[in-house]
């Protein structure tokens, strides 16, 4: 019989953004997005730039990420992330500074800046500002 919840932990190096039980999970894998439900199938995969969605039964939360792993259990889901926070939590005026900064660099071209670095910090910045409006 599969269980009717699935335990999740989020974690960054610096702490445990969230844990506890949930009925489902949407996640950005580094060949898109999948869904986790209790009883899945056990596997390992990256991590890109993303939203993952969680659904409890009281509330739907969202979280931005980037760079990391999430391993798959049938009753567990661990996901180890570079960075991330809590849709509620992004500051976004900052969200959208870091976009501007990015988009300036970007314009001002190699000469000055690593366009690897620019076009990535611009991925998270507007990743950032999209999660933010889903409190």
């Amino acid at each position: 019989m599969l269980p009717e919840k699935i335990k999740i932990e989020i974690l960054t190096p610096q702490k445990r953004i969230y844990a506890g039980d949930v009925s489902a999970a949407r996640i950005p894998g580094i060949s898109g997005y999948f869904g986790v439900y209790p009883g899945h199938t056990p596997f390992l995969t990256t991590l890109k730039i993303g939203e993952i969605k969680i659904v409890t039964d009281k509330q739907t939360r969202y979280f931005s990420t980037s760079d990391g792993v999430a391993e798959i259990l049938p009753d567990s889901i661990s996901i180890l992330s570079e960075t991330c926070e809590a849709a509620s939590e992004i500051d976004l005026k900052r969200a959208e500074a870091a976009k501007e900064r990015a988009e300036k660099r970007l314009h001002e071209g190699r000469k000055n800046w690593s366009m690897d670095r620019a076009q990535i910090a611009l991925l998270r910045a507007l990743n950032r500002i999209k999660t933010s409006s889903k409190k």
